[in-house]
């Protein structure tokens, strides 16, 4: 794994020409995740190093550097249940418009102590920041709304902050491992890479990985999604004879 790491960096540092202008470059570890039956979830390495620019010069230093993994979007709704005529029903709702389905800010430090916050808000670096962008539209309190959803999204291991996460393995180069849990959406993740000195944002660099689902579970899959109506006759069909047999063996 260590060497595969680093034979990534290697590669990014040689080709990643468009990086060098941006004063830093990244590298994954692994560029596809791949989903099958017994995945529990895994762990992706991300590596950096800042760099000099087209003239030859570093940023300014010291340097602290957050790492920003996004997920596919999607839509989500978010209501609150309330007491009517002594039943439990849906009341106010928030609906989220193009919100990542899976969030992580990794930082050297916490991000309080790398800039203002207007400066966190801009890059959206913060949960409920992210919530308050998404939202699209509310019959309750958008506070109380945002709230919960990074309540819940927590609770389903899909955002989440780590203010420890990226370590500096010397004065320019650092990684940050980030743990995949096993309900991690398919699609394409952005991995966005901010380096800050004295409060200001100084470099960034953005790349891509992939999580897929292969193998059977990417066919039952692709069925339910491509041919509905046939994939819901075969289950049909499936229920009925595994019930017909369990009929037959238990009479036995």
């Amino acid at each position: 794994m260590a060497a595969r790491v680093l034979l990534a960096l290697l590669f990014a540092l040689v080709a990643g020409g468009v990086a060098l202008a941006q004063g830093v470059v990244t590298a994954t570890s692994d560029p596809t995740i791949r989903v099958q039956s017994t995945f529990t979830g895994e762990t992706i390495t991300l590596f950096g190093n800042i760099e000099p620019d087209a003239a030859g010069e570093l940023p300014p230093g010291p340097y602290d550097v957050v790492v920003v993994l996004r997920g596919p979007a999607a839509d989500r709704v978010v209501r609150q249940k309330s007491r009517q005529l002594g039943l439990i029903l849906n009341s106010d709702f928030a609906l989220y418009q193009s919100l990542p389905s899976f969030y992580r800010v990794l930082s050297s430090r916490p991000l309080s102590a790398l800039a203002d916050e207007e400066v966190l808000e801009a890059h959206a670096l913060t949960l409920e920041g992210l919530a308050d962008r998404a939202l699209a539209e509310t019959t309750g309190t958008a506070d109380t709304f945002d709230a919960e959803l990074v309540r819940l999204m927590r609770e389903e291991g899909l955002f989440a902050t780590d203010p420890r996460g990226v370590q500096f393995l010397s004065p320019t180069l650092f990684s940050a491992r980030v743990a995949l849990p096993a309900n991690v959406p398919n699609g394409s993740f952005l991995a966005r890479t901010i380096v800050f000195s004295n409060g200001e944002v100084v470099a960034q660099r953005a790349s891509r990985f992939f999580v897929r689902t292969e193998g059977f579970e990417r066919f039952l899959a692709e069925s339910a999604r491509d041919t509905p109506l046939l994939y819901g006759l075969a289950t049909v069909l499936l229920a009925i004879v595994t019930g017909w047999l369990g009929g037959v063996l238990f009479r036995r």
